[in-house]
């Protein structure tokens, strides 16, 4: 299954398109943190500076680490480094030392950006000098603080070949993957996303994602070659629902994007605190199998006329295919499709021994087209890998392995039905974990819910349920039994039942931590 587009045209890189927007609206706020505001003036000679900088100290098409509590700094760091034809490292404070230190090395960065702040956090291997962004925007075109004799770098040739990030993902051996992802498909990325939003000029959007997380380029530069204002959220902020439901009706919030997870605990605070974020007309969720659970139905019913926007993609396409719910939400499906493939998107459903599928039967997802990252940095076998030709496919041009199965559903919209290294057989049955997820989420005593398998007697799979009780309720296991009997055969009701009042353990990019939970077993 295929969707191609038939223009050529290449879309402005995403620098490019703020500095569009500089021209057009200088003193329009492009950053809101707290009662502060960054305008796009402000923002555009703080990077213009600090690619001067770094190009006098002679960094040129090269990683170089950014490393920041949440605030203006990383705006002013990312769009410093893409300015100067370098590709930003983004580490987040919420990791642990010791991958931070790894992910460091690993990317060869030979300059890391940062603040005092934090500035003691990382153990800066050899060949890497921490610098303070301070320092290095009152250098003011000399070479940065205590980078001395560096050959001078002219204006770099920015290309849509050129690296705009290196961002770290889990690895199946332990060992974070760098994932390379060129100034291309970014941009085609961010004109897909204005001429499918209807976020204009002066909308603002909210800055949740950490920056770890490839949603954060989408908020960013989305939002800024729309000529939007981003609204930065801070930690704490994040972490509680009705913080953040405050900020966004303090700060007339038009747009969000968020993992699931973190929709889900929105949705279920505003129904049982009866507060809705109103100012909302677009939220785009990302990352996650989306569930269009009671809670969420609810905060759509209160949000007049927004739209849910479901966005699939992993980390080495970013977003590939989009489905956007709207009208009433008592219409939506239960577990929504991922959409369509967005604009130069190829999709590919292929069987066991890749050969195309036949729409409406259960193959693994394969994605070409000019969206694919260059591969894992370093790794050439792991990027050999998942980044292959096949006779016959995509014209024999490169194609990236999701390992994600799918189905193409009559009107062509792709049904996401699991991982493909992760099907979980009980009894003999095949088992879909977000089926007994979004089973548990409609009970009304359970706000939430994630499902983990382990090994029982025998060896034979067993699943268990974290469960966040609702308002006021309890989680009895019973209770919890009964309810689900009425749903699911007698394989998929999970074996064991734990209640989490605090909520769902989430990772540093918003998602369930499903290890985390695992570790309890």
């Amino acid at each position: 299954m295929t969707d191609l587009t038939t223009s050529d045209a290449s879309p402005p890189l995403a620098h490019e398109l703020f500095e569009a927007r500089r021209a057009l609206h200088p003193d329009l706020p492009a950053v809101i943190w707290g009662d502060k505001d960054l305008t796009y003036d402000d923002l555009g000679r703080d990077s213009d500076r600090l690619a001067r900088a770094l190009r006098a100290a002679g960094v040129a098409d090269e990683p170089v680490g950014v490393f920041f509590d949440r605030g203006f700094a990383v705006a002013v760091a990312v769009l410093g480094v893409l300015k100067a034809g370098c590709a930003y490292v983004p580490l987040d404070p919420a990791y642990p030392d010791e991958r931070l230190a790894a992910m460091l090395l690993d990317s060869g960065a030979r300059i890391l950006l940062t603040d005092k702040a934090v500035l003691d956090r990382i153990p800066v291997p050899d060949g890497t000098r921490a610098t303070v962004l301070e320092d290095a925007l009152s250098a003011v075109g000399d070479a940065l603080p205590g980078v001395a004799d560096a050959p001078r770098t002219a204006a770099p040739a920015i290309g849509r070949d050129s690296l705009a990030y290196v961002i770290y993902t889990s690895g199946s051996t332990g060992v974070p993957k760098g994932v390379a992802m060129p100034h291309g498909p970014l941009a085609n990325l961010v004109d897909w996303q204005c001429g499918h939003s209807s976020c204009g000029t002066g909308d603002r959007t909210l800055q949740f994602s950490a920056l770890s997380f490839d949603v954060s380029f989408q908020e960013m530069f989305s939002t800024w070659a729309s000529g939007g204002t981003l609204v930065v959220a801070d930690e704490a902020t994040r972490r509680s629902c009705q913080a953040l439901i405050e900020l966004i009706d303090r700060a007339s919030v038009r747009r969000m994007f968020l993992p699931f997870v973190a929709l889900q605990a929105l949705s279920e605070h505003a129904r049982a605190a009866g507060v809705w974020p109103t100012s909302l007309r677009e939220v785009v969720t990302a990352g996650e199998q989306l569930q269009v659970s009671p809670a969420v139905r609810a905060l759509f019913q209160h949000l007049d006329g927004a739209v849910l926007v479901n966005q699939y993609g992993p980390s080495e396409t970013h977003v590939v295919t989009s489905l956007e719910l709207g009208g009433d939400p008592r219409t939506w499906p239960d577990r929504p499709s991922i959409g369509h493939p967005v604009t130069h998107v190829e999709a590919y459903v292929l069987d066991e021994d890749l050969r195309p599928q036949r729409p409406g039967l259960t193959g693994e997802l394969w994605i070409g087209g000019p969206v694919l990252a260059q591969g894992y940095l370093g790794m050439p076998e792991a990027t050999a890998e998942r980044f292959r030709t096949v006779p016959g496919v995509a014209r024999g041009g490169r194609i990236y392995r999701t390992g994600d199965l799918v189905a193409v559903q009559p009107d062509g919209a792709i049904q996401f039905l699991g991982r493909a290294d992760g099907q979980v057989k009980i009894r003999g049955h095949r088992v879909e974990i977000g089926e007994v997820e979004a089973s548990l989420r409609a009970l009304p005593e359970i706000a939430d819910a994630a499902v983990v398998v382990r090994e029982g007697p025998g060896g034979g799979k067993q699943l268990v349920a974290f469960c966040v009780p609702a308002h006021g309720a309890e989680v009895g296991a019973a209770a919890v039994r009964r309810g689900l009997s009425a749903r699911l055969p007698g394989h998929m009701i999970p074996s064991s039942f734990r209640a989490l009042p605090s909520g769902l353990p989430l990772t540093p990019s918003g998602k369930a931590d499903r290890r985390a939970l695992a570790r309890q077993l």
